[in-house]
């Protein structure tokens, strides 16, 4: 009982020094960053030269015009797929460039 009782504490700790340090909202990022990748699988992530998250907001580049397109229209449903597996409404809108 005494190593499980420990192993809670380090648990708590842990997620005291993450939320202390503002931590834990950017491991939800990379996550996100993550499922991104998941979702539009790996034939289309060749043509993804960089992500990232800035205020809540997704950023994906792209040197391929129609796929830009057509995640435009996809967006609504990106965004919801996104915020669905990370637990949290982390991203507000999807920005292609």
């Amino acid at each position: 009982m005494r190593k499980k009782d420990n192993m809670r504490n380090v648990g708590e700790l842990i997620k005291k020094v993450l939320d202390k340090h503002k931590l834990s909202d950017k491991l939800i990022e990379y996550d996100a960053i993550d499922i991104w990748k998941e979702i539009i699988g790996k034939q289309l992530s060749i043509y993804i030269s960089d992500v990232k998250i800035y205020k809540n907001k997704l950023y994906i580049k792209t040197n391929s015009s129609s796929l830009r397109n057509e995640l435009s229209y996809k967006k609504t449903d990106l965004i919801s797929q996104i915020n669905t597996k990370v637990g949290k409404n982390l991203i507000s809108d999807i920005i292609f460039n």
